[in-house]
């Protein structure tokens, strides 16, 4: 299973490889298909065992478990001084020293990506992102508006920013409104 996973991203970055991804439903780059999988292989891991029924094998599990608790372990401490941040973004987004736990997690990221319906991908996610926002807000918002994650996955995390060219008819209806 780790090296079919292995195979598909390799072929995503292969030069000759494809110029679009499908991330939550829809086709993105490439680049923008490794921001997405990176933040859902995050919110896998700090929601954990949230997304475990999604995961191959009772081993695995068990390797992203014992990840998740150390990487609790670490930022109870952390929190411990000056800093009440348990988590900073670049910690959360670091690899794991583990390949076969990166392998698992990254195996349950992409199923979830891999979704033909941008709904589909909503109600795996949103547990995980809910479970994750309950650990830290400010944090895991941060990683949501992640610069390059693609428009789908801000749609299903709910983050998405309305573009100036979207058209809105109340404000055509009622007038903008003020304050």
């Amino acid at each position: 299973m780790l090296l079919a996973l292995q195979q598909r991203l390799d072929v995503l970055l292969s030069a000759d490889g494809p110029q679009r991804a499908n991330s939550c439903g829809q086709l993105v780059a490439v680049a923008q298909y490794f921001i997405d999988l990176r933040v859902v292989a995050t919110l896998v891991l700090a929601s954990w065992p949230e997304a475990s029924g999604f995961v191959a094998t009772p081993n695995l599990a068990q390797a992203i478990g014992r990840e998740a608790e150390q990487r609790l372990r670490d930022s109870r401490r952390r929190t411990s001084g000056a800093s009440k941040r348990p988590y900073g973004i670049n910690s959360l987004l670091s690899p794991m020293e583990s390949p076969l736990t990166m392998g698992a997690v990254l195996g349950i990221a992409e199923r979830m990506l891999d979704a033909r319906e941008k709904q589909w991908t909503r109600m795996v996610v949103d547990p995980l992102y809910s479970s994750a926002l309950a650990l830290h807000r400010d944090t895991f918002q941060e990683l949501a508006r992640l610069p390059g994650t693609s428009s789908a996955l801000q749609e299903v995390l709910g983050v998405a920013k309305e573009t100036m060219d979207s058209w809105n008819p109340e404000i055509y209806i009622r007038g903008p409104r003020n304050g």
